[in-house]
């Protein structure tokens, strides 16, 4: 009986043309990155045209800009890239001037680097790292070598490494 139910639905899949069924589900069942990346975008409705905003160019000053910004830029005016560098030279962090100018990171060491200004290296100089090599070799651990020269523990165990005293 179960074997004749089953050449029944086999001779009814071929009859209406369902034999290609077996096919769709491999296709279908284990999708691509690709296929996978446009069923994500298309459930949260970037394709929906009705869901983005019609309005009418952004104007300013200097006349229409671009219709839409995802994310707002910041342009610093040629004053302000200067009082960056200023700062940057009085010893500011490119984290705090970041954070001080409402940029990115990135976009205040752009601004460095096209004003060609010289960076500050993280680290010990020579004399600091010959400092260290001393006193790792009077038994000081590298945590109480950082204290003392004020720097991270990182850099004196780089600096020790180099020297070859570890």
């Amino acid at each position: 009986m179960a074997v004749q139910k089953t050449v029944e639905a086999h001779t009814l899949r071929e009859s209406v043309g369902l034999n290609y069924l077996g096919s769709l589900r491999r296709e279908f069942s284990n999708p691509t990155p690709r296929l996978t990346s446009l069923i994500s975008r298309w459930k949260r409705g970037v394709y929906r045209v009705s869901q983005r905003v019609d309005d009418a160019p952004i104007h300013d000053v200097r006349g229409p800009v671009v219709r839409r910004i995802g994310k707002p830029q910041t342009f610093l005016t040629p004053s302000e890239v200067d009082r960056l560098v200023d700062d940057y030279l009085a010893g500011l962090s490119v984290g705090y001037l970041a954070h001080k100018y409402g940029v990115h990171r990135a976009t205040v060491s752009k601004h460095l680097t096209r004003n060609n200004v010289v960076r500050r290296q993280y680290g010990l100089t020579i004399d600091e790292a010959a400092e260290a090599v001393k006193l790792h070799g009077g038994g000081i651990s590298m945590r109480a070598i950082a204290r003392t020269l004020g720097v991270n523990r990182k850099h004196v165990r780089t600096s020790l490494v180099a020297a070859g005293a570890i």
